[in-house]
């Protein structure tokens, strides 16, 4: 009767997760098919990370991890991905000139190369007696200490990434693009992990955890499961609800919807002829204009403005104010390098390639780059001797 009632709740356990993961895997492939943005990379990615590690949440056992030996550095270091992933999609959500995918921003998922790196070499060097006796010590709830300090390093890491992006969500002014669409994706986003964050601590942390788990007292992860579906079931839901946001074509401000056509109603060259314009004038210089709006571009091209922002978020990857914001960091940046900064101040040269206040260059360029403009001129003082 015993082992009847175990069998039953690691039945649920497996159950729950299985769903999870399943939901997971199907909300992901609606993101590959129909939201294929550079915006919605960070999405993506924590789909798949969610929808793998529920899927092996059951697996957590000394006989599956003994067996198959690949189990841990493929799962374990996992949650290192949560945070970072989450704060990622948060900072993309929240601010619209999104976060280029460089050198700088993979700094973010070091804890997880390091966690993989280390877990793989415990897999491959470990004898089989001494790799069965440290998931039988686990089990026991007496986890080796290595195990106590990465474990306390995922918790750290997803607290950290959680706090930040909590700080986006409700911060006092919301990015100027940001719709109430966009806002309320993410304060979901960032409010809905919290519970599977504090679940994740305690089965981590607790020893006991996963002692009770090898007797067959499932409850918390089964907890942990639930709460790592229900993020995934709330995207879900987000999706249905305002499905452009992840599509890219919010509502501009004033009030005026944005195309909201899929690519496939639209002849895909006629895109590119509108971005083939788009760049041309760009080229020229435009974005130096501090009044150019998405209304006088769509003048110059000769379109509708919803057609427009439809065409520069499915050829560039961005909206509008993301794409202008850009160039004029791109072009500050070009102009500091050819020394221009030496004679001339920073918001100076900011007025001249566009941005037309002090607070919206300051953010956009800290979005684009990483570093305040004050941080980027003491840098560029030290390494050229820019005065």
């Amino acid at each position: 009767m015993i082992w009847d009632a175990i069998l039953a709740r690691m039945t649920i356990l497996q159950f729950v997760a299985t769903l999870g993961a399943v939901q997971g895997a199907l909300l992901l492939a609606l993101v590959a098919l129909r939201f294929r943005r550079a915006q919605n990379y960070p999405l993506a990615l924590l789909l798949l990370v969610y929808s793998l590690r529920m899927g092996t949440i059951p697996a957590w056992n000394p006989q599956t991890m003994v067996a198959f030996r690949w189990m841990l550095p493929l799962t374990t270091p996992l949650p290192f991905l949560f945070g970072p992933l989450l704060w990622w999609f948060a900072h993309e959500l929240s601010n619209d000139t999104g976060i280029r995918t460089t050198p700088r921003i993979l700094l973010h998922f070091v804890p997880y190369a390091l966690d993989v790196l280390f877990t793989t070499a415990i897999a491959v060097t470990m004898s089989n007696a001494a790799y069965a006796a440290m998931f039988a010590s686990i089990f026991a709830g007496e986890p080796p200490l290595h195990l106590i300090i990465r474990n306390a390093g995922k918790v750290v890491v997803n607290v950290t990434y959680v706090t930040l992006a909590v700080r986006l969500a409700f911060r006092r002014r919301p990015a100027a693009e940001a719709t109430p669409h966009q806002r309320m994706w993410l304060r979901w986003l960032v409010v809905t992990p919290i519970v599977s964050l504090a679940l994740f601590a305690f089965v981590a942390l607790v020893p006991a955890a996963s002692a009770r788990l090898a007797r067959g007292e499932a409850t918390p992860f089964v907890l942990l499961s639930a709460a790592m579906a229900l993020l995934i079931y709330v995207f879900s839901f987000l999706m249905v609800l305002a499905p452009e946001v992840p599509s890219g074509t919010s509502r501009l401000p004033g009030g005026v919807a944005r195309y909201r056509r899929g690519a496939s109603d639209i002849d895909k060259g006629e895109y590119a002829d509108i971005a083939g314009k788009v760049e041309t004038m760009l080229t020229a210089g435009a974005y130096r204009d501090p009044d150019l709006s998405l209304d006088s571009m769509a003048k110059m091209v000769g379109i509708h403005p919803s057609k427009l922002s439809h065409a520069i978020n499915h050829e560039f990857g961005r909206s509008f104010p993301a794409l202008i914001g850009r160039r004029r960091v791109d072009a500050f940046l070009e102009a500091a390098q050819k020394g221009e900064l030496r004679d001339r101040s920073i918001l100076d040269l900011a007025f001249d390639v566009g941005f037309s206040s002090k607070s919206t260059f300051n953010r956009v360029f800290k979005a684009a780059t990483g570093e305040s403009p004050t941080q980027f001129r003491e840098r560029a003082r030290s390494a050229h001797d820019v005065r």
